[in-house]
Order: C-alpha cells, then structure tokens, then sequence
C-alpha cells in the first residue's frame, strides 16, 4: 500500500469520524451508514402481521425494495407454491400467491408457470379469488417434464430429476408453508423444494438405497433437501407463516398456531431459520438448515440478520 494512499485513507476516515461525532445526536448518521455500506451485505428478513394476507404480502416485498427489485418486464416467472394439502395450517394461503402473481402481472413478465401445479379447488379456498380471476387465470400449470441434472457439489443427491419449467424460467419465487415436520422437525423453503423432484427423486430422498420407511433415515434425507437447493437459488422467498400445524406434520390435521405472518426475503436458510424458530427450535438443530448453511446457501444465525417489521 503506497504512502499517498494511506494519506488519502487516513483523510478520508478522519473526516468520516469527526462528521460522525458531530451528528452523533441527529437522526441520520452519517458515519454508521457509511460504516454500513462498507460492511459486507447482510440478509435482510421482511416480516409483516396482519390478517389481511394480500396486502400484507405486497407489504413484505416493498419492505425488500418491491417486487421490480426481483422481477423485470419480460421475464418467464416460475412460482412454487405449497398447496398440496388440505387441512387447516397445511397449505399456503391463496391470497400470498395471488398478491405474488398480480404483482408480478402488474410489471409486465411473459408469463408465469405454476412450477407445482395447485391443488383443484386451491384458489377456491380464498375470499378474494373470485375478484382475481385474471389472475389466477394468467398462471400457466406445470409441464411435468423432468430432466435429470447433475449436482457437482452436492454430498448426498449427486444427481435429481427436476420439473424442466425450474430451469427455464429466469425468476423462481419460493412460496412455502412453515410447520412441523414428522421427519425433518420443520419444513419451509428449503424442504418445499422437493416438490420440483419426480417421484423417483423423491423416493431416493426417502429411501436412499437402504431405506425401509419414510423417516428410516432422516439424515440421509435433510442432507438430500439441502442438496437440491443446489440446483437453482430462489430470486424471491415468500413463506406463509399466518396459520399452520405443530403437531402430525406435514400432511395434518394437527394442532394449529397463528401467528398471522408473512415473511421474505432471498436467504432461504435464513428464512427457514427464523421458521424453526417460530415453532420452537434453534437453527442449528434442524438438520436440513445446518447442511444447507455449511454448502453455502445462506445464513443460519439469525443474529445476523437485518430486521424490518411492520403491522400489528
């Protein structure tokens, strides 16, 4: 490092420090913020309260920078949304998939695929569906088309079967459920996932080679779930944790909680870290988290996260 350089740091710190002390009782400070943009990013976990679930998932993405900080005019869409069962706090409320959808119609995409394809009767199971038609309408279903991909860097699942719309879409919104899980304690965005795997794929996450039941080997399994995540990261996750199930997971019925929130963000480690905690495990102790986290795929310590919160 040159002389002149190390003058010119020095400088510029010197005034950045003496400008923070003198607005060190104003409302913007200018040396924290600076200090900040310096700092490497952190994950940024949107959550809002409230009953009104549609507005409240619009709220969520504007607390992010709103919805064009993800989707582009143009774009091929792609949304996995967790409606396959039907029991109360087993399912993502219709009202976050469509306010996701209208926001995406609203900026103009080519279109938007149902990477899952919704159960019959789904949108039917929300108040506002019959005003939102065009919308629901506009959602293409999936091709259940799979092509097998290679997973270099996966430890467990070096190869999968996924739905080919994942990897032609160039937007992938994550719209999953938080709720006890039988066998991997917690499901979310990490777990909704295997719902772009075949039924072959989703056997191996089972049954591995040796398996003998579902939940034989539940480490073999969250290693897998972490392991597709690989595959293809969301742009955007948005998960529903408004009502849903802590007991007899995931299928239900089950004891249901309300916490009357939605949260978002692009971490989706994060995300299902802050869901753990919600149904009352630390991070660290879900498996498929730890596994996802040490491949690289987000933060599992949520004292590191940035927080912005709104609604009652």
């Amino acid at each position: 490092m040159s002389n002149q350089f190390n003058r010119r740091f020095f400088l510029k710190t010197g005034i950045l420090l003496g400008a923070g002390a003198l607005l060190k009782n104003s409302k913007s400070d200018l040396l924290a913020n600076t200090l900040e943009r310096l700092s490497p990013a952190k994950a940024t976990i949107s959550i809002v309260k409230g009953t009104d679930y549609f507005t409240n998932t619009i709220t969520a993405v504007e607390q992010l920078g709103g919805i064009s900080s993800f989707v582009k005019k143009g774009d091929v869409v792609g949304l996995l949304v967790n409606s396959r069962y039907n029991k109360p706090g087993t399912f993502v409320k219709p009202d976050i998939a469509i306010a996701t959808a209208k926001m995406c119609l609203d900026l103009g995409v080519k279109k938007i695929v149902s990477l899952e394809n919704v159960q019959p009767g789904y949108w039917k199971q929300s108040s506002i569906s019959k005003n939102y038609t065009s919308v629901t309408d506009e959602i293409e279903p999936a091709s259940n088309e799979y092509i097998k991909v290679k997973i270099p860097k996966a430890v467990a699942l070096k190869e999968a079967e996924v739905q080919k719309d994942l990897l032609d879409c160039n937007v992938f919104i994550n719209i999953p459920i938080f709720k006890q899980h039988e066998g991997i304690k917690v499901t979310g965005c990490l777990k909704n996932l295997m719902g772009l795997t075949s039924s072959d794929t989703n056997h191996f996450f089972h049954f591995g080679n040796n398996g003998s039941d579902w939940y034989s080997d539940v480490d073999f399994l969250a290693q897998c779930i972490a392991d597709i995540n690989l595959v293809k990261k969301p742009t955007l996750c948005i998960a529903d944790a408004t009502e849903y199930i802590t007991t007899n997971g995931p299928f239900g019925p089950g004891t249901v909680k309300r916490a009357f929130k939605i949260t978002a963000g692009t971490d989706p480690v994060l995300i299902d870290a802050w869901g753990a905690d919600l149904l009352g495990h630390k991070p660290e102790d879900i498996l498929a988290i730890r596994y996802a986290s040490k491949l690289g795929l987000g933060e599992m310590d949520l004292s590191k996260a940035i927080y912005k919160e709104s609604g009652k």
